[in-house]
């Protein structure tokens, strides 16, 4: 039996997934989460290397984590993720030929980029010509080095670099998810990232990063009202997205999510846009963001489809989780990357 263990660093703490496969389903045998100091991630990107290595042992220290090799994630403006057609050539010469084949087709210099793909398609162009239709990830390596540092200062290995949204997929992209024909969005909404991933039956089709999320509408109330960040996550819990003009804070807290679905519905605008695009049937949510009342229901209305909750465990076993009643079902929303991550880390 082999255990792997998922490393989520998020914008507000560093969560962890202990998976085990073997015979049957895979096991998810321990979970855990550790705040992080506030400013030590930002917008994804790590800017206190200690605090969040200190976060990382005391994540490790206190649940008991078994293991030091991590799968690792990434999400924010230092990736690229692009659809490209490219001539058809078997992989490993895809691989090496890569950077001179995308060099000028993405904004980071391929001498200073981590470039990976995934292959979505093969066919055959206009002349006859056999081409490949890749899903490109271009991550600026400095961003990949100072991610990978923060884990060894921890004392641990990474053995797997990931993006999230793909982990995200893994986790919760599954057959049960979707049926019938069309595709289903996978929306896992962060502190301030929030991932998008439109996917047919596992493929990925499309995948954006938006650097928002649940703390864009803390930071609303926190300045405007002149609370602690801890008062404005209770008011916002309290409130949700609220049209009664008679309600100030519910005014404040849907002007400013209205614009975060504003931001997914042009995204899945765009990508309708696009040649063969295979219709959006369905949208999951998942993320701490996505626990916003009444999020779910705008998010329907704008973009016309069935949004629902998300669940990242419900191909594993969970026996051996947390042993407390309901302590699952709270931490559930979190756990998207950092199950997809230990499952990824797993194949």
């Amino acid at each position: 039996m082999a255990t792997t263990i998922g490393l989520d660093i998020g914008s507000t703490a560093v969560r962890a997934a202990q998976v085990s496969t073997g015979r049957g389903l895979p096991k998810l045998e321990r979970l855990g989460q550790v705040l992080l100091p506030a400013g030590a991630v930002r917008d994804g990107e790590i800017e206190d290397p200690e605090a969040v290595a200190e976060a990382i042992r005391t994540l490790w220290s206190t649940y008991k984590l078994k293991g030091k090799k991590v799968a690792l994630g990434l999400a924010n403006q230092q990736v690229v993720v692009r659809q490209m057609d490219l001539p058809s050539l078997p992989e490993n010469e895809l691989r090496e030929s890569l950077d001179f084949q995308v060099q000028d087709t993405i904004p980071i210099p391929t001498d200073q980029a981590v470039l990976d793909f995934v292959v979505l398609d093969e066919y055959e162009g206009p002349e006859g010509e056999p081409l490949t239709r890749i899903l490109l990830v271009a991550a600026q390596r400095t961003m990949v080095d100072s991610l990978v540092d923060v884990a060894q200062r921890a004392k641990l290995e990474p053995t797997l670099l990931d993006l999230d949204a793909f982990a995200v997929l893994r986790s919760m992209g599954g057959s049960e998810f979707i049926g019938g024909e069309g595709a289903e969005l996978l929306i896992d909404v962060g502190g301030s990232v929030t991932n998008l991933i439109v996917h047919e039956n596992g493929r990925p089709l499309f995948v954006r990063i938006l650097l928002m999320g649940g703390d864009d509408i803390t930071s609303t109330l926190t300045a405007s009202l002149g609370l602690s960040f801890e008062q404005a996550e209770q008011l916002k819990a309290q409130h949700g997205y609220h049209d009664d003009p008679q309600d100030d804070v519910g005014t404040l807290i849907s002007e400013r999510a209205t614009r975060f679905v504003d931001e997914i519905r042009g995204s899945i605008d765009y990508y309708h846009a696009q040649v063969e695009a295979i219709p959006v049937r369905r949208a999951m949510l998942a993320g701490g963001g996505s626990l916003l009342p009444r999020l779910a229901d705008q998010l329907s209305d704008a973009l016309g489809v069935e949004v629902t909750r998300g669940r990242p465990t419900a191909e594993l076993e969970t026996d051996k989780a947390p042993t407390a009643p309901g302590e699952l079902d709270e931490a559930e929303p979190f756990l998207a990357v950092a199950i997809g991550l230990a499952m990824g880390a797993a194949e």
